[in-house]
């Protein structure tokens, strides 16, 4: 059995897919280590996982922006955005590096399996000649677009990125942040969604969806006795850009005489006067068990988060997409492709769109329904998590 270093970053988007694949590793004899980077989640004490810690290094990483209002605002400006990734890809790493060396060499592992955003994690395999698998959190590992954001700024530090790798000996490829494993690459999805012609990059996987095989660690409450028993329309802009006062405003407004209940995934925006003031029938929390949640869903509007996406899919519940930035387009890109979802710009949205695309959600029968309906079959058909776990210790073979 080997001895396997998961490394990731702690937001729930690239944490959580990532859980359901550990603890398929360890049902398989191995043994499993989780470097979050800079610093654990808390859920990840409750998976039976070695969880290890970064010593501290003798240069402090640059502060980077992760939540609340301050991000969601940061990320509507292209070149503030920059700046950002910037921050989060190339400026921290330097500091970052030798304190995951040290854990590799204090955890030896035999495998690893990356966020392929965590380039001190890539670095440090290669310079210790270990074979490592990318896991991609989001469709970023596919570029079916010429000109996005993430595209526009990612073209900015392709010349840096590519001198930091060189000067540590490595000659590497990259699609959009996330840089290429020569040996596997795992995409949480499947051809039913993506199409035949997704343009896969060599050595990469479609596996299906994601999911833990018993609790993700990061389970609450939910007042599940206030839903009733009308449709419920599900509002979630992920745990980063969850700060959304006027989308949110907007949504309820369009949701409240179609008869819905709203369940709104509001952050620290829940349990406020604010979110009192609502209009309609809408239960605001400041977190939700999306999963668990999702089983109760007519209709999902979200930001596209990957993650949302692929767990929306596997539930069989339509979306409205309304992407703010980063892979967000992606997800949309191909949610529209497969006939699977809608999708609006949420800086122009209107009451009246918003509603009329509600509405088209919610009808039974379409061929928009019928193409959800199609999409979930694949993906209940593969445990994407096993099969990421069974590719990622075949690395040893």
């Amino acid at each position: 059995m080997s001895r396997i270093l998961i490394a990731t970053s702690p937001e729930k988007g690239h944490l959580n897919p990532m859980i359901g694949v550990a603890q398929w590793l360890r049902r398989l004899g191995h043994t499993v280590g989780w470097l979050c980077i800079p610093e654990p989640a808390p859920q990840l004490a409750r998976l039976g996982v070695e969880v290890l810690h970064l010593p501290r290094p003798e240069a402090p990483a640059p502060t980077i922006e992760t939540s609340g209002e301050a991000l969601a605002r940061l990320v509507l400006d292209e070149a503030a955005l920059g700046k950002w990734i910037r921050g989060l890809l190339i400026d921290a790493v330097p500091a970052l590096l030798e304190p995951v060396r040290q854990v590799v060499r204090d955890f030896r592992p035999d495998l690893m399996a990356l966020d392929g955003m965590q380039y001190a994690a890539v670095l440090a395999a290669h310079e210790a000649r270990i074979p490592w698998a990318g896991v991609s959190s989001a469709l970023s590992l596919l570029e079916p677009m010429s000109d996005y954001g993430l595209r526009r700024n990612v073209r900015a530090l392709a010349l840096e990125r590519q001198a930091l790798f060189a000067r540590h000996g490595l000659d590497a490829s990259f699609r959009n942040c996330e840089c290429l494993s020569p040996r596997l690459n795992i995409i949480f999805a499947t051809e039913a969604f993506l199409g035949p012609d997704a343009g896969l990059p060599p050595a990469t996987h479609l596996v299906g969806p994601s999911a833990p095989l018993t609790e993700r660690g990061d389970e609450v409450d939910f007042p599940w006795e206030r839903l009733g028993t009308k449709p419920v329309v599900y509002v979630s802009f992920g745990s980063q850009i969850s700060w959304q006062p006027e989308l949110f405003r907007t949504i309820t407004e369009a949701a409240a005489p179609l008869g819905v209940t709203v369940v709104l995934s509001a952050g620290e925006l829940a349990d406020t006067d604010y979110s009192r003031a609502l209009p309609g029938d809408v239960v605001a929390v400041p977190y939700v068990p999306q999963r668990q949640l999702l089983t109760r869903a007519a209709a999902f509007v979200s930001h596209g988060g990957a993650n949302s996406v692929m767990e929306a899919m596997t539930a069989g519940v339509p979306m409205l997409l309304l992407p703010v930035c980063n892979d967000q387009p992606i997800q949309a890109h191909f949610l529209t492709k497969a006939g699977a979802g809608l999708v609006l710009e949420p800086r122009t949205l209107t009451v009246e769109d918003c509603r009329t695309a509600l509405r088209k959600l919610l009808e039974p029968g379409t061929p928009l329904r019928q193409k959800v309906a199609a999409i979930t079959d694949s993906y209940q058909a593969h445990d994407g998590a096993k099969e990421a776990a069974e590719h990622i210790a075949g690395l040893a073979a």
